[in-house]
């Protein structure tokens, strides 16, 4: 991390520098233990990375705003997104049986009545960006022959053939499982057609993590198909999102942040109508697998005027 060192020893002068020696350090112990995770740019360090990114700023208050804005950023390491694998399906799929089937606890055979209902279980993601084969393999569950994307069966499936397989396989329950919901928009219209499509199959949605706009796009699901549960393994708080209205008792840097956000957004090509994320989320999000649309562009977007924290990979 020598380009950090020598972009923040100059600020380490001042008096009230104490916080910026201690995000210098937190960095320093992130770059080794998770960023370097990052697949976008796997092969470029973060300490290049994060450098370019503050010079995209002249020094002064505005690049110490962009360092400090580091200490709330929410990044998903490959470990994290394990765990919260394994929690969708030990924790959160296992109490949906366990209700749906009327199961007791009590049961000494409850364990192997969870294995066989887990069986007649349908695990697929929403979208391509939630591996499904790694999810699958982590929770030891061997799955169904096709485990397709849902987005993509809602433009190109036949939904007859897709009941005859349902009832073939003997699927009794349907669980969909996305990495990230931002704003929910993106699931809505699929999940909608899923119920619709299979009027009499219990579905389960699983975000493993999922914004607040989400949330409530899910409860919206739930409330409007009777098949429907939604249940996000982790739900990121409303306050740590840097939203284009201020909220009281904000982090400071929130506000410095915003004002420069407005300032460079002409930077920001294609980004000028959403300087606050897609859905304008206001999100400081990045999985390990990539960084999601809903966080502030000012940290993904990469362009001839401007370099990116964590670049993301656009669909098209």
């Amino acid at each position: 991390m020598n380009e950090i060192f020598r972009l923040v020893e100059p600020w380490t002068m001042d008096a009230d520098s104490d916080d910026l020696i201690q995000l210098r350090d937190h960095l320093v112990w992130l770059q080794k233990e998770l960023f370097h995770e990052y697949e976008p740019n796997r092969y470029e360090s973060f300490d290049d990375r994060v450098s370019a990114w503050l010079r995209n700023v002249p020094d002064g208050d505005d690049r110490k705003s962009l360092f400090r804005l580091l200490e709330h950023l929410f990044f998903v390491g490959k470990q994290q997104f394990d765990s919260l694998c394994r929690a969708a399906y030990g924790a959160q799929t296992t109490r949906w049986l366990i209700d749906l089937e009327c199961l007791s606890l009590t049961n000494p055979q409850l364990s192997q009545l969870i294995d066989k209902e887990m069986r007649n279980t349908w695990f697929c993601p929403i979208t391509d960006s939630m591996r499904i084969n790694s999810f699958l393999k982590l929770n030891g569950h061997p799955g169904h022959d096709y485990r397709p994307d849902w987005r993509s069966l809602q433009i190109f499936a036949d939904p007859d053939k897709l009941r005859n397989y349902v009832l073939a396989d003997n699927i009794k329950r349907l669980v969909l499982l996305e990495d990230f919901v931002g704003s929910g928009n993106q699931i809505k219209e699929v999940v909608g057609w899923a119920a619709a499509t299979l009027p009499r199959i219990p579905i389960l949605v699983i975000p493993l993590v999922c914004c607040p706009a989400g949330v409530k796009t899910g409860k919206e699901l739930s409330s409007s198909h009777g098949n429907v549960i939604f249940s996000p393994t982790l739900t990121l708080r409303p306050e740590h999102f840097l939203i284009e209205t201020p909220r009281a008792n904000e982090p400071e840097v929130f506000a410095q942040v915003r004002n420069l956000i407005h300032r460079v957004g002409a930077r920001l090509n294609g980004w000028e109508s959403n300087l606050f994320g897609y859905e304008t989320t206001g999100a400081l999000v990045a999985l390990y697998s990539n960084c999601p649309d809903n966080t502030l562009p000012i940290v993904h977007y990469k362009g001839a005027d401007w370099n990116p924290l964590f670049p993301r990979v656009r669909r098209s």
